[in-house]
């Protein structure tokens, strides 16, 4: 009898584990399109709604491949650079960058002047060249032509001088759209990168 009351207990104990973690990893994606897009919309609203002022240093460019949708940036800081070009199509440069997938409840227990990408430990990274909070001597940073990269980041790229690093957050549909890429960034994310252009290394 105590044997069979003790493998109820275990078969009772692995149901409850698992079906916690399929309600986290449920809760986690949950109504994942409408919540990424509640995100984008949000900032639109500030942008809307707010005077230059008043928006936590948001600003935005608009997309040129989808003039209906802007894409968002905060700068967060610029080095000394003697470099004041910006990038152009055809130029070739060198970045470091950290990629994050949206979490409300990080982003909500933050304080101003908000900056999500600093809340990267309690994020989704899904790809990044440095690992600490800002790079160092000892990262490598990612060389490549403007074009390379997706289409939010083709328009980020075009307005920054080298030395500048800009949190900025791109819609899906300038990201990687309804197909996502990969297991790490699933179909309708908006995207959330800490970027800082090194330098360019062709025009």
């Amino acid at each position: 009898m105590k044997k069979n009351i003790s493998l109820l207990s275990l078969l009772f104990f692995a149901l409850v584990l698992a079906s916690c973690s399929e309600s986290k990893g449920y809760d986690k994606f949950h109504n994942w399109r409408e919540r990424n897009e509640a995100f984008i919309d949000s900032l639109q609203g500030v942008i809307d709604t707010k005077p230059e002022g008043q928006r936590d240093g948001l600003e935005c460019i608009q997309d040129s491949r989808n003039k209906d949708q802007n894409i968002f940036f905060k700068r967060i800081s610029k080095k000394e650079n003697s470099d004041k070009r910006f990038p152009v199509l055809t130029s070739k440069v060198s970045v470091f960058y950290r990629g994050m997938l949206i979490n409300e409840e990080v982003f909500g227990a933050t304080s101003a002047p908000r900056y999500y990408t600093k809340e990267y430990k309690s994020l989704d990274v899904f790809d990044q060249n440095f690992t600490e909070e800002s790079p160092t001597e000892f990262d490598n940073a990612h060389k490549a032509s403007v074009t390379s990269f997706i289409a939010g980041w083709i328009e980020i790229l075009q307005h920054m001088q080298p030395g500048e690093r800009w949190e900025i957050y791109i819609p899906y549909y300038s990201a990687y759209g309804e197909a996502g890429s990969g297991e790490s960034i699933p179909a309708y994310s908006a995207l959330i990168f800490d970027i800082e252009l090194e330098e360019i290394t062709e025009y």
